[in-house]
């Protein structure tokens, strides 16, 4: 789905950033996803699960901004790493052949399909009165990584890069997936969310008990997914991730998804 050169880009940047910044590191978005599913994964068809472009990181914000992980990361990703703001996010211009970082100056003389912004996004539990007064910005915010940090049943810890990480459960993490596929305004990004939440399905650790997903999301949420969900999107998953598209069909018919 995603060139292999991006995804290796990404993932060297993602050992950069787990590396500078502070313990406990929650880690969202694809690459939770393929932390979470790809021993399954890799079991069934013989290779890793897709990795992500981008690099999602969780923050709770408490009262005070000024101190917090969140605070502290924006520093370092910037004054350390040598990230960028693009309003709410970070990034870096790298040259998509070589993989080599590019100066603002260099970027502007080489053709932009040459070009691969390497985007870091900062994700907090809550906006606090105070945030967008100190950063000067808004950040993106997702309330469904509350339980992250407040109950260890809502997370899995596991090494990765000589850091100790926290991911969301699978059930959360689909839960994200499921509510961001609808607001998609690029095709990519909408199938890559489909082939994630086929693979959570298929090889995440799911709870047995009927309707868990209403613990997440509301009906007119879980409603909304149903609609956005196209035939097309189903079968171009299947594709990507190499299952044959009926085990995808009745993957999303168990839980009622379709």
């Amino acid at each position: 789905m995603y060139d292999e050169t991006e995804i290796e880009i990404s993932k060297k940047y993602l050992t950069e950033v787990l590396a500078a910044i502070d313990e406990p590191i929650v880690v969202l978005g694809g690459w939770a996803v393929r932390f979470l599913v790809n021993d399954r994964y890799r079991e069934n068809t013989g290779r890793d699960y897709l990795g992500s472009r981008d690099i999602d990181l969780g923050f709770h914000m408490a009262a005070n901004p000024e101190n917090s992980a969140f605070a502290k990361t924006l520093e370092k990703l910037e004054k350390d790493l040598g990230f960028r703001h693009v309003s709410f996010r970070l990034y870096k211009e790298i040259h998509s052949e070589t993989g080599r970082e590019l100066a603002p100056e260099e970027a502007k003389k080489i053709p932009s399909h040459l070009i691969f912004p390497m985007y870091v996004d900062l994700i907090v539990d809550t906006i606090t009165p105070e945030f967008k007064k100190h950063f000067g910005f808004l950040p993106i915010d997702e309330p469904l990584i509350v339980p992250i940090f407040t109950d260890k049943g809502n997370r899995s810890t596991r090494e990765e890069f000589g850091k100790t990480i926290w991911l969301p459960t699978a059930e959360l993490m689909l839960a994200m997936k499921m509510k961001s596929h609808p607001t998609r305004d690029k095709e990519h990004k909408r199938i890559k969310d489909v082939c994630d939440i086929t693979a959570l399905l298929l090889f995440g650790t799911l709870p047995e008990e009927k309707g868990w997903l209403t613990r997440h999301l509301t009906p007119a949420q879980l409603d909304k997914f149903r609609k956005a969900l196209t035939p097309e999107d189903i079968a171009e998953a299947a594709r990507i991730i190499g299952i044959e598209q009926d085990v995808v069909k009745n993957a999303f018919a168990k839980y009622k998804l379709m």
